[in-house]
């Protein structure tokens, strides 16, 4: 990746960037910014790396609410610039680098169309993302500016049908890039704190989301087990359909895509269960709704294992393994070995 960025600037395709939100800890005084208030403390949390057994320490800088004059607002990348068309890097839960394969260039050609108001902009990634550091933010903007009109990409998934439905809100619809009057932004995570440069769910991210779903949450059951399955799905065990008959025999409740559960019906399943066992994927970013205690096990391949779910057990208070199969995610899992696990 960094040959790939080296080369990208060599040619000419990308400039240098000028991230100006202090919540990236590079400061940029400029125009049409305002700091509206404090999001987030500056906290350093620890979390055990599965991989290597070893102490890691996310180190999180104060995060900011923000007012945004005239942004360019991008639906396919999610991206967000500033009234230069500079690139601004809290509009992406993913790490900094995946601007040069999504987007070629920073600078954004200001868009004709403009949308009059004040806006609150709720992007549409995959699952892990929009939950834990996408919608974690929108809800901590809407919550102080609910009169802030809302803006998202026009063929919401299923996961943002649900959402803006039971929000019971009107969103505007954007297929292309727009400018926007005022935006209302909360800086996001982004990658940042992890000294490994990983996905890093933040306490205040979590603490955030539980408190909007938590009339959507019951108590933990002693009876309630999960499997969470990646049936049909990429990354996918070859045997996924001897696991699944197995560990249902086993007295566990199978979840999958093909389920179509809402969020809330997650918040509602997960907080109850007593244990998860689940193939490394977004869906196991529902543990957010477990109660303390609960047990997570993880069942990943060596070659694919970020420690993003060692990370959300640490914040719940939960007891966090993770179980080895195969050399890729692709390649069976061993029914006996899975046993002692279950």
């Amino acid at each position: 990746m960094l040959i790939k960025r080296f080369l990208i600037r060599k040619l000419g395709l990308v400039s240098d960037q000028f991230f100006f939100l202090d919540s990236h800890m590079i400061a940029r005084k400029t125009k049409g910014v305002k700091r509206l208030g404090v999001y987030s403390k500056n906290i350093h949390y620890e979390y055990w790396n599965p991989l290597t057994n070893q102490k890691i320490i996310n180190s999180f800088p104060e995060r900011y609410i923000y007012e945004i004059d005239h942004p360019s607002v991008d639906p396919v990348s999610g991206y967000i610039y500033d009234d230069s068309g500079v690139f601004i890097a809290e509009s992406s839960a993913w790490n900094l680098l995946r601007q040069f394969y999504s987007w070629p260039k920073p600078f954004l050609k200001k868009p004709r169309k403009v949308l009059s108001g004040t806006y609150i902009y709720i992007d549409d990634i995959g699952y892990y993302h929009w939950l834990v550091e996408d919608l974690s933010v929108f809800i901590a903007a809407y919550n102080l500016y609910p009169e802030a009109k809302i803006i998202c990409p026009k063929t919401p998934s299923s996961w943002l049908s649900a959402f803006l439905k039971n929000l019971d809100v009107q969103p505007d619809y954007i297929d292309v890039p727009v400018t926007i009057e005022r935006l209302i932004m909360v800086g996001k995570t982004a990658g940042q704190g992890n000294p490994l440069a990983g996905v890093t769910p933040h306490p205040k991210d979590i603490d955030t989301l539980r408190d909007y779903f938590q009339p959507f949450m019951r108590e933990q059951s002693e009876d309630t087990f999960l499997f969470i399955s990646r049936a049909g799905e990429s990354r996918c065990p070859s045997n996924i359909s001897e696991v699944e008959s197995f560990v249902s025999a086993k007295g566990y409740q199978v979840i999958n895509s093909q389920d179509q559960l809402s969020i809330y019906e997650q918040a509602f399943l997960y907080s109850s269960a007593k244990k998860i066992v689940g193939i490394h994927g977004g869906a196991l970013a529902n543990t957010i709704w477990c109660a303390s205690g609960t047990d997570v096990v993880e069942l990943a391949s060596p070659g694919y294992l970020p420690g993003v779910f060692s990370m959300i057990a640490s914040i719940r208070s939960n007891t966090y393994k993770w179980v080895s199969y195969g050399k890729i995610p692709t390649d069976p899992i061993d029914l006996l070995e899975l046993e002692k696990h279950l």
